[in-house]
């Protein structure tokens, strides 16, 4: 689990079936909500 003050792991999230983002980038400015579930997109 990340803490308060922990640094933010260097991941790439999806955003969209083609689309990639770096977790470092979204949370710079504002606190971040993380949420997974099964992509809107898949055939499961």
């Amino acid at each position: 689990m990340i803490g308060v003050g922990d640094r933010i792991p260097d991941v790439r999230l999806w955003m969209g079936p083609q689309e990639q983002v770096a977790l470092r980038e979204l949370a710079t400015e504002k606190p971040l909500l993380l949420l997974f579930y099964l992509f809107d997109w898949s055939s499961t």
